[in-house]
């Protein structure tokens, strides 16, 4: 999806940084602008007969929510630590340039995966083979996990560290809450301050969770690759954080846990506190695509009304959880 946030650059800027990723000139080109996702502009170039896919950050002057500070640096950063711990199917880092000399914002070069995302493909796979994808990607998502840190806090705001998963997480839904603010946004069915006082009320749900961990954050459909009807790997690690591992997609995203998910995982039963923080994280992710709209600057009233319908129904639930 384009968004106002996408920095796309002339075909002269692409061929000076393509040829500064592959430290050679160039014999053959093309680049061909990808979609999907909300911040940055991305490109697959192929080049010398080699393949990459290219990020550019959005230029300094877009305005972004306030826990988009330095994503693609967060990408760059965590790629390279994750594939010197582990090893999983990711891409790995060709060439971060934060010069800003070649081109006027930030951008990084990546190996490619092989494949198509998820969500375009999988209605095609067999019940199997999409039950072999859910049950790789919970046994990755799992290998990410056990990666552990000290604190809380997403790794590109060293401001945001903490020692309790609770401050983290206020501070998250007060920086969300915030930047809605600060638009005048109307949230339909809920005011900001009752938003608050739940969240707030939650610190012991919070607190349940000691142990931050490394956590993805977006392993959604479109973040995972499918090559020959089988999971190729996990693309976009730009929202890497520190954090409760259920904070992971596939725990607190949309619909239903996939039980092959699960499986993988090797979790099958949860706890009322992990119920009550799965439903905390559940909001927080449909406020977070409430309170994007003005910044993209969409105009799709149906996607508002939908997410913001989400939205009250998450809070009805995490209401029925806090009372039993």
């Amino acid at each position: 999806m384009d968004a106002v946030s996408k920095f796309w650059q002339a075909e002269s800027t692409l061929r000076q940084m393509t040829e500064k990723a592959l430290g050679e000139q160039l014999h053959s080109f093309l680049a061909k602008p990808l979609d999907g996702g909300f911040c940055n502009a991305v490109y697959l170039i192929t080049a010398n007969d080699k393949e990459m896919v290219l990020k550019i950050a959005p230029h300094e002057n877009i305005e972004m929510l306030s826990d988009e500070k330095n994503l693609l640096l967060n990408e760059a950063q965590m790629l390279t630590f994750i594939n010197q711990r582990l090893s999983i199917p990711i891409p790995r880092v060709l060439l971060h340039d934060t010069s800003c000399t070649i081109c006027e914002s930030p951008y990084l070069f990546i190996t490619k995966i092989d494949g198509t995302s998820y969500d375009k493909v999988n209605q095609k796979l067999s019940e199997q083979e999409r039950a072999q994808v859910k049950h790789r990607v919970g046994q990755i998502t799992a290998k990410i996990n056990s990666i552990q840190h000290t604190r809380f806090g997403r790794p590109q705001l060293p401001e945001s560290f903490t020692h309790s998963n609770s401050e983290f997480m206020f501070g998250v839904f007060r920086m969300l809450l915030d930047d809605g603010l600060a638009k005048n946004l109307v949230i339909p069915h809920v005011s900001y301050e009752e938003l608050w006082n739940l969240i707030c009320s939650n610190r012991e749900a919070f607190d349940d969770c000691k142990q931050p961990c490394l956590i993805h954050n977006d392993i959604w459909d479109g973040n995972i690759m499918v090559h020959n009807n089988m999971l190729s790997g996990i693309i976009d690690f730009e929202r890497c954080l520190w954090g409760d591992y259920l904070l992971e997609d596939d725990f607190s995203g949309y619909g239903e846990i996939d039980q092959n998910f699960l499986d993988g995982y090797g979790k099958n039963t949860f706890t009322k506190m992990e119920l009550r923080r799965i439903s905390l994280y559940r909001i927080w992710r449909r406020l977070a695509m409430t309170i994007e709209t003005p910044y993209r600057q969409f105009t799709d009233e149906g996607r508002f009304n939908w997410v913001t319908g989400e939205l009250r129904s998450e809070i009805e639930n995490l209401r029925r959880l806090m009372n039993q």
